[in-house]
């Protein structure tokens, strides 16, 4: 039996009258058009449902910044891990209804990329997630919960990274390329930032003190590794520019210097 709304069978309806029936080009394009419009909801809530997931992902990188300094560190850092459970069931959710309209529409040209670049994006906020558990529990090796400070460069590239977050999801939402290119640029500074620390507290003085027992390695240690998962978050942030610029104008730079 022919799936009477299936795409191929709407397509020779509508532009050849074939199928061995008579052609009946106004019922199709009616029926064409109800379809296009579910498809074009659906696409619409498979937006929403990523700045939902980024949303949720921005609340626990900001949680794990927070943790960094704050004496409630233990209760923020079990809001990251129950966040983390939700984000990880969100994105196989996501996953499956990206899969589900690829395979029910087979979407072209801007659609396609779309929800290609959905999919990516999906991962990328998933890996974030992923980064501030990291961070937790970097932050779990400092001996004391707030005695330390931790050096000004991570608090610069705390605001920098929460601040790139922002800009890719508003990116994403709005279409807005030129808040992309923005994102993208501003990942030298967290790069830069990121070797300063390494630099600072890997010098070799520090080293030596350590290996003598003048030093507390585990404080030093601690903020090497909530500097990475910064990093890599900002990396992440990156790439959301990235699928941003490929969704909308079918431009991949990747690789571009």
């Amino acid at each position: 039996m022919v799936d009477r709304l299936s795409p191929w069978y709407l397509h020779q309806k509508l532009t050849l009258g074939g199928c061995g029936t008579t052609a009946v080009p106004f019922l199709t394009t009616s029926v064409t058009t109800t379809a296009m419009k579910k498809f074009d909801h659906e696409l619409a809530g498979l937006r929403q449902r990523v700045v939902e997931m980024g949303n949720l992902a921005e609340k626990m990188v900001a949680a794990a910044i927070d943790a960094v300094t704050s004496a409630n560190r233990d209760e923020l850092i079990k809001s990251v891990e129950q966040a983390e459970e939700e984000l990880d069931d969100m994105q196989v959710s996501l996953d499956k209804e990206a899969i589900r309209l690829l395979t029910v529409y087979s979407p072209v040209a801007a659609d396609l990329r779309f929800v290609m670049s959905v999919s990516r994006i999906n991962n990328e906020l998933e890996r974030i997630g992923d980064h501030a558990m990291n961070m937790c529990e970097a932050i779990q090796l400092m001996e004391s919960k707030s005695d330390n400070p931790p050096l000004a460069q991570i608090e610069k590239m705390a605001v920098v990274v929460k601040e790139m977050m922002a800009d890719a999801l508003n990116a994403f939402l709005q279409d807005d390329i030129a808040k992309a290119r923005e994102t993208i640029a501003s990942d030298d500074m967290v790069d830069a930032l990121n070797d300063q620390i390494v630099e600072e507290l890997l010098h070799p003085e520090i080293v030596r003190q350590a290996a003598d027992g003048r030093a507390e390695i585990a404080d030093a240690l601690s903020q090497i590794l909530i500097g990475r998962s910064l990093e890599r978050i900002a990396d992440q942030s990156t790439n959301i520019s990235e699928e941003v610029i490929y969704m909308v104008r079918g431009q991949d730079v990747r690789h571009e210097d």
